[in-house]
């Protein structure tokens, strides 16, 4: 549906979700923080809430970029105005060069919970990307070690996923990442694994070298994740993934044994697009709740007189190692980027389902089904974050309704964390104005 035609609501509109009225999120508040970009809230075994906020800065190269979190802030929402003021810096000092996703760390990778910071991009003078673990079991984290480091290039890595690779018994860091060339040439991606040493984390912070282990060259580049599908009576590990740089929509595959990924002449691919334009993240959701998995991917087409984002959903007939099974549809179309400074504009950017409330989410549909699902999408580099709402519960319907949750009136959006923090079957959502330097908190709450 093209941007032109919506009817683009403010909060306390409505759209009809089959026979439910689905209402807009309000906003609780506001807080200025410059340079917001990723936003990601973890729950531990103990209940403790944590929210992580990166920032970065490509003005100043060579300077580290701070990383914010807010512990329980559930327990603050009278008070979302004053977050600014409370937030405190990871770590206590900034030490990452354009740190991206935070990626949850559970207990049993090392022995506590905590989090890992990835980092680096392709600015000059942020490009010496790492993998920051951060321990959180004494109530506040503590750290950084770098278990990416000793490296022999200036890789930037945006997402990690926790697997026992070798099955030796120990769960490895499975990642993917990129750098350029410093003299040109096409970048070099790979998908690699880091070797858990079983040993303890060394007593002071800084490098904690993990042995890398090269599993796909010019592959995977960013986000990437791991799902179990089945075909012909086997199961096998396969992982989508949105290649940046290649500009293809893959999935990647072995058969789900133990080991099976640390044998890398044994990975096998699909190519599902060679021409979605250039992708953020996918990921794969069963979207339309009919037992078949789809890919959702958001993409940007940066070829002259075609500049417009596009989210893309790949539905399944068959099997779904083969590419021609897959089939394209356009989920929303038509977003305008706008001019970047430091680099390439793209738009839309992260995607995430979720549903407004618990209440609705178990509210059977006028089919007698589970409702689907929302999405909650940014806009990237048109500076606003959407909410799209389905315009049928009928699983062959795949129009739906996208409305500006917020307008943050500057070049860049960066993206949101989904939660429902006070426990009161409300979904929160944590979004980030990059530009603006404004981090919004809204519910859908009455």
């Amino acid at each position: 549906m093209k941007l032109g035609i919506l009817s683009l609501l403010l909060v306390g509109s409505y759209v009809q979700a089959g026979t439910e009225v689905a209402m807009m999120p309000r906003e609780l508040g506001h807080f200025k923080l410059a340079h917001a970009g990723f936003i990601e809230i973890f729950v531990e075994e103990s209940g403790s809430q944590f929210m992580y906020i990166t920032t970065f800065n490509p003005a100043l190269p060579f300077f580290h970029d701070s990383v914010y979190f807010l512990k329980n802030p559930g327990a603050r929402m009278d008070s979302v105005s004053d977050w600014g003021r409370q937030i405190e810096q990871l770590g206590g000092k900034s030490t990452a060069y354009w740190p991206n996703y935070p990626v949850y760390l559970p207990r049993e990778v090392l022995g506590f919970e905590g989090v890992v910071q990835t980092s680096g991009f392709l600015v000059p003078g942020k490009n010496d990307g790492r993998l920051e673990v951060y321990d959180t079991s004494f109530g506040l984290p503590d750290g950084p070690w770098d278990i990416a480091a000793g490296q022999s290039d200036s890789w930037s890595y945006h997402w990690v996923i926790w697997k026992d690779v070798n099955d030796d018994g120990l769960i490895d860091a499975m990642t993917a990442r990129f750098y350029v060339p410093l003299f040109g040439g096409d970048p070099v991606r790979e998908l690699v694994w880091f070797q858990n040493p079983g040993t303890p984390r060394p007593s002071s912070h800084g490098d904690w070298k993990w042995e890398s282990h090269v599993l796909v060259r010019q592959g995977p580049d960013v986000y990437f994740e791991e799902h179990i599908l089945e075909a012909d009576g086997v199961e096998y590990s396969v992982i989508v993934t949105a290649e940046l740089w290649t500009e293809n929509v893959m999935l990647y595959y072995v058969e789900n044994t133990p080991g099976a990924w640390a044998q890398a002449d044994q990975i096998k691919s699909v190519t599902i697009d060679t021409e979605p334009g250039q992708p953020f993240e996918c990921h794969m959701v069963d979207l339309n709740l009919d037992g078949t998995m789809e890919i959702i991917a958001s993409a940007f087409d940066h070829r002259k007189g075609n500049e417009t984002g596009n989210l893309w959903a790949y539905t399944l007939q068959g099997d779904w190692r083969n590419a021609e099974d897959w089939k394209r549809i356009s989920l929303a179309s038509g977003f305008q980027a706008n001019s970047y400074l430091f680099g390439s504009s793209m738009t839309p950017g992260k995607q995430r389902l979720f549903y407004p409330s618990e209440e609705y989410k178990n509210t059977p549909n006028e089919l007698g089904n589970q409702p689907k699902p929302w999405i909650a999408l940014s806009g990237d580099d048109d500076g606003i974050h959407y909410i799209m709402h389905p315009m049928s519960e009928d699983p062959t319907n795949w129009d739906y309704d996208l409305q500006i949750m917020v307008d943050t009136e500057a070049t860049t959006a960066g993206t949101m964390a989904i939660y429902d923090l006070d426990g009161d079957g409300y979904m929160e959502i944590i979004s980030a104005g990059y530009t603006e330097g404004m981090v919004y908190v809204y519910t859908f709450a009455p």
